[in-house]
């Protein structure tokens, strides 16, 4: 529920602050086993930088940014770029005297100018934190258990590209397509399925297994020990485990087991993407945070934290504009909170560059509207692998004949340097005349921006303050939900961490005279 500033009580179990993935998650698994919660956060919109956007709202974020060195702190070397006139041209004919189209034209296509994407602009959710979702990935599996999946829509991804041999090429997922692809020979195809048997039946806990030899080693070299083809060693190790030369042989060996495992339970890829963006996720958490009870209040920045005993407890104090709040268990987004009660971000983390590319077409035709997965493998030695996730209408990102886009990598120079080589293979970034035929998408606007890899822990001696971490560059949301599961173990150790909430249809009131068992804690009342 939402609040106004008279109605706030002052006292709670635990309060949260910042509405990112990882905060919501810890704020629905308390509320759910009844702790008394408060959930605030500085902005006006939830999710932070977990959050999808329309097209008005990210320009307003991008000119806050741009003008306010104080909001460059996670968020910084923000470049966008237009391709397309402010304007709409006039008609012109385009048709000669026989009435036939001119050549090379293709009058199917809109032509987008800047003004018809402020009118549509209520048709976007571009997220600022694009992420997919293994099929039988924790996340998945969380939102399953919990019955939060029923707040949420998904599609399925519906195909996997790498870049091989200088262009685009499918990627064989299942059984079926490994089988049906003609990209490998026979030989090759029994060679990869005997391959990635071994890969599927990997226990870490057996000792003597297939990989126990191989923990120094690379995934690389595994493969061509496996006697591989080069043509295979790109499929397994760029774009079904998503690594580069240099990827441990074990860690390989896990991220392929993870696509393989995930693979046949909603479609033919292991991947799912949340409908209008994952921005939805951290509202699903908050909304089961809120049926339980939970308080929220937005528009609600932290002045203070400061510490006091009560009857031998220690209480953490919050100055929030004019008022002082007073809980057992602060927990707070990486940039919430007061930076003196943080202790050294590890010296190992690395930054990320992020791209939002939008286009007047698919980077690869399709009978139907794909939603697409491409991972690169580096260009260069000096680059790290690309993700790329292209997204259009069906997903309720963007309006009809556009396709958003989104590059994710690790930092080397900034933003725009670690990418563009990329997108330059897969578009027309030349901007120009939008119904030219052309064998590639014409870009139409992009953004290019760094972001920090937030992951930071609260300084010793203080052991009821959990600070959370910000999006990581990592294709899926394993690290926040691993991360919000230990915080919540932490406020609340021996607690079931999200039990499955009942649908509404099984909750029966105290004063309901309708017959059948009372649920309490959801478990039915004995007889």
């Amino acid at each position: 529920m939402d609040v106004d500033e008279l109605d706030l009580p002052t006292d709670f179990e635990v309060i949260v602050v910042g509405t990112g993935l990882v905060e919501s998650i810890v704020a629905a698994a308390c509320s759910r086993i009844g702790k008394n919660v408060l959930h605030l956060d500085s902005r006006d919109h939830y999710g932070g930088l977990w959050a999808s956007h329309n097209f008005d709202f990210l320009q307003k974020f991008i000119k806050e940014v741009t003008t306010d060195p104080s909001r460059q702190v996670q968020v910084y070397n923000l470049s966008e770029k237009w391709y397309i006139p402010k304007e709409s041209p006039q008609e012109e004919k385009q048709e000669g005297e026989d009435g036939k189209t001119e050549e090379g034209k293709d009058p199917a296509k809109k032509v987008w100018s800047q003004a018809d994407f402020a009118t549509e602009y209520r048709k976007f959710n571009i997220d600022m934190t694009p992420k997919l979702l293994f099929s039988r990935g924790p996340l998945v599996e969380l939102l399953i258990s919990s019955n939060i999946a029923r707040y949420a829509e998904f599609r399925c991804v519906t195909r996997v590209l790498t870049w091989l041999n200088d262009k685009l090429m499918p990627v064989p997922c299942s059984r079926a397509d490994v089988f049906a692809t003609e990209a490998v020979s026979i030989v090759e195809k029994r060679m990869l399925m005997k391959m990635l048997t071994s890969i599927v039946g990997y226990n870490e806990e057996e000792m003597d297994n297939e990989f126990k030899d191989w923990n120094d080693k690379t995934f690389q070299e595994y493969l061509m020990h496996k006697g591989l083809t080069p043509n295979l060693i790109h499929y397994v190790l760029y774009a079904i485990a998503g690594g580069t030369n240099s990827m441990p042989c074990l860690e390989g060996v896990r991220e392929c087991k993870k696509f393989l495992m995930s693979l046949g339970r909603y479609g033919n890829t292991p991947f799912l993407w949340p409908m209008y963006g994952s921005g939805e996720l951290p509202q699903c958490f908050c909304r089961l945070c809120a049926v339980f009870g939970g308080v929220y209040c937005l528009n609600r920045p932290i002045d203070s934290v400061e510490y006091k005993t009560v009857d031998d407890k220690k209480v953490v104090v919050i100055g929030s504009k004019s008022k002082t709040l007073n809980c057992e268990h602060l927990v707070l987004g990486i940039n919430e909170g007061p930076k003196d009660l943080l202790s050294q971000e590890p010296a190992d983390s690395s930054d990320i560059s992020r791209a939002i590319f939008i286009t007047n077409g698919t980077i690869m035709p399709s009978e139907k509207e794909p939603l697409t997965l491409l991972r690169f493998p580096p260009l260069t030695e000096d680059n790290n692998a690309v993700t790329v996730l292209e997204v259009g209408p069906a997903t309720g990102s963007c309006p009809k004949g556009l396709f958003v886009v989104y590059f994710i990598t690790n930092k080397v120079t900034d933003a725009e340097s670690d990418l563009m080589p990329y997108a330059e293979k897969i578009f027309d970034m030349s901007g120009g005349d939008q119904t030219e035929t052309s064998d590639k998408p014409k870009c139409l606007w992009s953004l290019f921006y760094n972001v920090k890899d937030t992951c930071a822990s609260v300084k010793d001696g203080v052991d009821n303050v959990h600070v959370c971490a910000g999006p990581d560059a990592g294709l899926d949301f394993d690290r926040a939900v691993h991360q919000a599961e230990q915080i919540f173990k932490q406020i609340c150790p021996g607690q079931e961490f999200l039990p499955r909430a009942p649908d509404p249809e099984e909750i029966v009131f105290e004063d309901d005279a309708a017959p059948g068992p009372e649920f309490r804690d959801d478990e039915p009342e004995k007889e």
